[in-house]
């Protein structure tokens, strides 16, 4: 988590240089849903749905803006509670915005990036990740937006080695949280809002 944040930061200064002239710092909120992971031993794993937290530094340019989109979400199993997963996004995004009327907008982007997944049972790992987004972002004057946007990410959760097996000798490579190209799809819902300067 120390690394995506000093990353967040480091983007953060890097966009807060004066020869960038308009700065959105965006913060988000909403809900995340997640679908169902099969593991290479055919077990099935979906995660609970829950509430995610987010912020984005992006530079504002004409009918466009790009950035650094940091998301943070933990959940569990939904069938087994006390196997926590967290999930953490570091994405850089990209958007073509169009006006609908003078102070609203719709946009909408891609974007391409890592998911580090923290869980109590196995080792963390980091991910590679990518996905689509789109939104609305409605202007309210002095710099200040509100939005609604959702987004999709995909990650893929390939595994090399053998993690969370059984002890038992007699068996080989039962894992439970050990998978060969899958992908987790979520899906974003997010209210939010925006300072531009």
């Amino acid at each position: 988590m120390n690394k995506l944040l000093c990353a967040v930061a480091l983007g953060t200064a890097l966009f807060s240089m004066p020869s960038f002239a308009d700065i959105g710092i965006t913060a988000y909120a909403g809900q995340t849903y997640s679908q169902k992971l099969h593991t290479s031993k055919g077990q099935e794993h979906e995660l609970a749905d829950d509430t995610h937290f987010a912020v984005s530094v992006d530079h504002h340019i004409d009918g466009a803006k790009y950035g650094i989109y940091y998301s943070f979400f933990e959940s569990e199993l939904e069938n087994s509670p006390t196997h926590k997963v967290d999930s953490e996004l570091l994405l850089f995004q990209s958007a073509v915005k169009r006006p609908i009327t003078d102070n609203l907008y719709t946009y909408v982007g891609a974007q391409l990036g890592v998911n580090r997944i923290t869980t109590n049972f196995v080792d963390d790992d980091t991910f590679f990740a990518t996905g689509l987004f789109a939104g609305l972002d409605y202007q309210l004057g002095a710099g200040f937006s509100v939005g609604t946007e959702v987004r999709w990410v995909a990650t893929i959760v390939k595994n090399t080695s053998a993690v969370s097996c059984d002890n038992d000798p007699e068996t080989v490579d039962t894992c439970s949280w050990h998978f060969d190209n899958d992908s987790l799809s979520q899906f974003q819902a997010s209210a939010n809002i925006t300072y531009r300067f």
